[in-house]
């Protein structure tokens, strides 16, 4: 088990990818806090104690800098130190180009997808500092390539990347590694038997493919093991090959 003796602050386990991190840690060995803002969040890690995992549930809003101080400190009472924090964040897919943007749907989007990233940060890396370092890990989307049609978004997304790659350079002399994993539309169901995931975007992959949430997950837990200890400030994308398509207009990013 690659995590083994690790432990792990996952937030978003409300949302199923965000619930298959946490699994997914809980069965390479780490022991998991779950940070969530509703109880869908609580019924993740109970089943995830139910198969036989280390989770802890702790009910805050990382969207907010006391909801983050919640989600850091129940951590830390849970677990004793925290060696992986992974920032999963659900934010509206908001569409449109610069003319149709107002200032709600900005702060939106830009506070969403930066504002849980940079408090839980804030709070967490001097734990991990303490504890000897660790890793972080930052999910995005390949909206930051820059889509027909979604300004906002993949302007957001970009910053996030960029964020990363600085918190990589600023905080490596403490031992703490900094990635992302840059993702595509994310499937349902398991390729095995040769079944893709039922995406009309699987047209787009070269592989037929678009990723599943354990193979997403999967990923995620090598970015957050000593295998990949000298991996820092890498942005690894999981997208069946779909960017590889020289900027074809993509769809469900």
């Amino acid at each position: 088990m690659r995590l083994e003796g690790k432990t792990a602050l996952v937030t978003g386990v409300d949302i199923p990818l965000g619930a298959q991190i946490a699994a997914n840690f809980a069965r390479e060995g780490a022991r998991v806090a779950g940070i969530a803002s509703s109880d869908e969040g609580r019924a993740a890690m109970e089943a995830i104690r139910a198969d036989g995992g280390d989770a802890t549930f702790v009910q805050a809003d990382v969207n907010t800098h006391d909801g983050a101080d919640r989600a850091v400190t129940g951590a830390l009472d849970a677990l004793g130190r925290i060696d992986i924090l992974v920032n999963y964040n659900r934010v509206r897919r908001i569409q449109g180009t610069v003319l149709e943007l107002d200032d709600a749907t900005f702060a939106e989007q830009i506070d969403g997808d930066l504002k849980p990233v940079i408090y839980m940060a804030h709070l967490a890396i001097p734990a991990m500092a303490e504890s000897g370092g660790g890793a972080v890990i930052n999910v995005s989307s390949v909206s930051s390539d820059g889509l027909k049609g979604r300004a906002i978004r993949s302007a957001s997304h970009a910053a996030l990347e960029v964020l990363t790659i600085s918190m990589a350079l600023d905080h490596g002399p403490q031992s703490i590694r900094v990635n992302a994993l840059t993702l595509g539309p994310v499937g349902t169901e398991s390729p095995k038997g040769g079944t893709p995931p039922d995406f009309e975007a699987n047209a787009l992959s070269p592989i037929g493919q678009v990723p599943t949430p354990d193979q997403v997950a999967a990923a995620a837990a090598f970015l957050a093991s000593d295998d990949a200890g000298a991996i820092t400030g890498i942005l690894l994308r999981i997208d069946g090959g779909r960017s590889l398509r020289g900027g074809e207009p993509t769809t469900r990013v």
